[in-house]
């Protein structure tokens, strides 16, 4: 059986000689296939099928995975790639999707979002913490892990000058309700309305906010602190 996709390699791995691994984010899922002498210099699937290329790809279903009988590249984020941080975050958002899209049922909403960031990567002078933890709250949401946004859990206030954002069940609770719940403000206002921006707002204009640097590590640290409490396992390329 033959089938043609466009999408994105998220993830490699050289096999035998020259030969390689990929998998692939597309719409209808993750695929997993093997491109046959894909790692020599002169191969036609050279490009195609290394990470961070989006393709075209001819596959043909085999007995454990897909096989790439042709391939083609779209874009390659070439910018991107001669930044290593910025190569980096690239790395850590594919093992995300690795991770958190669906690997046999529609994906088309979590390829939309990588090709998204990877364009912003690759064209804009974006601070790459603000990329990080924008993508980061995204994609948890549309993974099953969106918090809740709207409203003090105690008393419904939808705004507070300081509020305690409970990590692990993702709600709130505003500064005047957090002594009757014993706990102590550690969230800002300012982060609370980045997080609406992020998961409530147009997807297409995810990136359109700013901080001041100082605050925008901070909002990555808080990014990545909800990510890990929900997703039990350590990314080394978030570690990088």
């Amino acid at each position: 059986m033959k089938k043609s996709v466009d999408g994105l390699v998220i993830w490699e791995r050289k096999t035998g000689e020259a030969d390689r691994v990929i998998s692939i984010l597309t719409p209808t899922g993750v695929v997993t296939a093997y491109a046959k002498g894909a790692q020599r210099p002169k191969s036609r699937f050279a490009n195609s099928t290394s990470l961070l290329s989006y393709s075209n790809f001819e596959l043909f279903s085999g007995k454990n995975m897909y096989s790439v009988d042709d391939a083609s590249v779209i874009s390659r984020f070439i910018k991107l790639k001669t930044d290593i941080t910025a190569l980096s975050l690239a790395t850590y958002f594919c093992e995300l999707m690795k991770e958190l899209a669906p690997e046999d049922e529609g994906s088309a909403e979590f390829l939309i979002l990588m090709l998204d960031t990877l364009y912003v990567l690759n064209e804009s002078d974006k601070d790459l913490n603000l990329i990080k933890a924008a993508f980061e709250f995204r994609v948890m949401a549309m993974a099953g892990y969106q918090p809740d946004l709207i409203g003090c859990i105690c008393c419904g206030v939808e705004d507070s000058p300081s509020l305690y954002f409970n990590i692990l069940e993702g709600n709130w609770v505003c500064e005047n309700c957090a002594p009757g719940r014993h706990v102590i403000p550690n969230c800002s206002l300012t982060f609370l309305k980045a997080m609406r921006h992020i998961i409530l707002g147009d997807p297409k204009r995810m990136y359109s906010f700013t901080m001041p640097p100082k605050t925008a590590r901070e909002f990555s640290d808080f990014a990545s602190a909800y990510l890990i409490s929900h997703v039990d396992k350590k990314f080394h390329t978030l570690d990088f």
